[in-house]
């Protein structure tokens, strides 16, 4: 976390993280300040309260390099976010400062003492500056979200289930870190994943640790775990598509304060080691990775974003963490068919309607990706066989689920949108032609409570996705393979804007106040599918300047092929004219997004040779048509990779097919 804090004011992700770094600042700068009256009023008092009388003379004079040292070490504290260090440096200062306040106030010889007023002075104000640097200490390092008890009568919903669990916060509990029961810290260090994956990999040859050169932006390790029967994965780092099985990715952890999602597939993991045979039959048909903490700072803080404080969950347009870019390799070099992102949400977001508080009741929110350029085979296949397979599965264990979705309250109104089509969030399998799924167990601000039953959901839901593709595992591999294929060939209309369904239903919840299971109208906005906004003819290739090298590399980054030419280009394209640009009234991790309208104008170009060249007949062209067309809402204009104001000529332009 500490380099992080010389980026706060630089990089300003949002609002709430610019307030922390004004906090930080005031923190350091009353702490300054008490320093400097603390160290006037020890020179004033020893020279001429004390005046060579010892040994509180020399006591005296030994405190000012020892509070020079304190006030280094206090600094220290809040950047490490080290609540108990900041209070124990601080407080030795407030309470010396209260017993020399005590002494000259009192009736012994110290008191009747020359300039007892400007000692007086000094002390108090130097009291009452480390009595406010304390308060913008805590302030400061506040990053967790607010721990909220269940009540009895909605923890009474969430009692422990029959599932024996092999994770290490189940194997070892006293070894789970005390600050998880109220949700300041993560159950498990980095140290003890780490371990508990290396022990599993070494008794099982089908299991391989793998520690890659990358590390999380604070050098933390992001290790995973390859499970395959078959040699050709397991003897190499640089995993790959090797062998003809369905190739699944697992990841958890994503968010630093969502541990059931990690937690879930730890005790994945330990079931497959406790019960090897069942494991080696999932392998006779698949290839697995599992990456359980890909946030391994987020998790140290028990903070939901990276140590630079973007989303992780959100950088997959911009890709401003480096991380980001080291992760999504890996992906792409294993080219899973199936992926699979566990999550916890808000356990204690609470929504109104006529006047009554109702909170979510789901133990398991489990939705497949939704965008309408990924093949309708896939996206059939995910709906149809996935979706309701995980959710008998989770039912059968007396555990409640119903798909993801996004909460929103307008006065008295619950809208509820079916999991978003976006694509800034971890898209690299799904636009990759891909089954994609989200899973997100309740559970965030409620600390330890109900994880028993938390990490039985997480864990049901991923091994519920490995037993479905391996006991699907030929018409899995084929539906998607082959859509892959016909994504490639085809010259079907790309998706530029959607919109969901918007519908009245009703929708379980719990009632806050009795903890029953009420059906809640709610308007409902369907993706399921969503429908279209706006449409394009998709186009033979895009070309730009190697001016724009970042979006170049980023779309590589995303998977996509990006060539450069060899010769000079002249010839017709269709190119964008800005009619208007819209800037967002607030920031978006750090950057004012741009909504654009546009109307396409043919004309004759020339680029020379080194221009960017995407053709779009090839496995991840999906990723170029959400980045580059200048509406799509996740795409380099609205991120301002590719800035744009009304009038412009927008810098890519559109090759169409002859045919068109």
């Amino acid at each position: 976390m500490e380099f992080s804090w010389s980026l706060y004011e630089h990089i300003s992700p949002d609002l709430r993280m610019t307030a922390r770094h004004v906090k930080y600042l005031a923190y350091f700068r009353f702490l300054k300040v008490s320093l400097l009256l603390l160290n006037l009023f020890l020179i004033t008092y020893g020279l001429v309260d004390v005046h060579y009388q010892e040994p509180e003379f020399g006591l005296t004079m030994a405190i000012v390099p020892v509070s020079i040292i304190h006030a280094i070490l206090a600094s220290i504290c809040v950047k490490k976010e080290d609540m108990l260090g900041i209070a124990l440096v601080i407080m030795f200062h407030i309470v010396y400062l209260i017993t020399r306040l005590i002494v000259l106030n009192g009736d012994g010889l110290l008191a009747r003492t020359l300039m007892k007023e400007e000692m007086l002075l000094f002390a108090s104000f130097a009291l009452s500056f480390n009595i406010v640097s304390v308060a913008f200490a805590v302030l400061t390092a506040e990053a967790t979200v607010p721990f909220e008890e269940d009540p009895p009568q909605i923890a009474a919903k969430f009692p422990d289930v029959d599932q024996r669990l092999y994770s290490p916060a189940f194997i070892n509990p006293d070894n789970v870190a005390p600050g998880f029961a109220n949700g300041t810290s993560a159950p498990n260090s980095q140290q003890t994943l780490e371990q508990f994956l290396w022990t599993l990999a070494s008794r099982n040859e089908w299991m391989t640790y793998h520690n890659p050169v990358f590390t999380s932006e604070e050098g933390r390790s992001i290790p995973y775990l390859a499970l395959s029967s078959s040699k050709s994965l397991l003897q190499t780092s640089l995993v790959g598509n090797t062998t003809n099985k369905v190739r699944v990715w697992l990841q958890g952890g994503v968010h630093g304060n969502e541990p059931a999602g990690e937690k879930g597939l730890l005790a994945l993991l330990g079931r497959m080691d406790a019960e090897p045979e069942w494991a080696l039959g999932l392998l006779e048909k698949l290839d697995v990775i599992v990456l359980p903490r890909y946030n391994p700072d987020g998790s140290a803080y028990f903070q939901r974003l990276l140590a630079t404080s973007f989303d992780p969950n959100r950088d997959h347009t911009k890709m401003a963490s480096q991380q980001t870019m080291e992760v999504k390799q890996l992906n792409l070099k294993f080219n899973a068919h199936v992926h699979l992102d566990c999550h916890e949400y808000g356990a204690r977001r609470g929504l109104t309607y006529e006047n009554k508080t109702y909170i979510p009741a789901q133990d398991n929110q489990f939705s497949a990706f939704k965008n309408l350029n990924v093949h309708a085979e896939i996206r059939s296949m995910a709906e149809s066989l996935f979706v309701p397979e995980v959710a008998s599965a989770l039912r059968k264990k007396n555990l409640t689920t119903n798909g993801y979705v996004v909460a929103l309250q307008e006065n008295d109104t619950i809208k509820l949108q079916d999991f978003v089509t976006d694509t800034r969030g971890e898209v690299t399998v799904f636009l990759g032609q891909g089954l994609a799924f989200l899973s997100e167990t309740r559970g965030i601000g409620i600390g330890d409570r109900n994880f028993q039953r938390r990490t039985t959901a997480g864990m049901t839901a991923a091994e519920t996705v490995l037993q479905i593709a391996a006991d699907n595992a030929e018409l899995v591999y084929e539906t998607v393979e082959e859509a892959r294929k016909d994504f490639i060939e085809n010259d079907h209309e790309m998706i530029v804007r959607d919109h969901p369904r918007w519908m009245e239903t009703t929708w379980p919840y719990l009632d806050a106040e009795t903890g029953n299971i009420t059906e809640v109208p709610v308007l409902f906005g369907n993706n399921t599918p969503p429908a279209s906004k706006l449409t394009r003819a998709r186009p033979e290739a895009y070309i730009f300047s190697r001016a724009w090298a970042n979006a170049a590399l980023r779309l590589r980054a995303a998977g996509v092929i990006v060539d450069e030419l060899a010769v000079d280009f002249e010839g017709k394209v269709e190119a964008y004219n800005i009619t208007s640009a819209t800037l967002t009234e607030t920031k978006y991790e750090g950057i004012a997004l741009t909504t654009v309208n546009t109307e396409l104008s043919k004309k004759t170009m020339k680029f020379p040779a080194g221009a960017y060249w995407v053709g779009t007949k090839q496995q991840h062209a999906a990723q170029a048509f959400v980045r580059l067309e200048p509406e799509s809402t996740d795409g380099f204009v609205t991120f301002n990779i590719l800035p744009v104001n009304a009038g412009d000529e927008y810098q890519v332009y559109r090759i169409p097919f002859k045919s068109h």
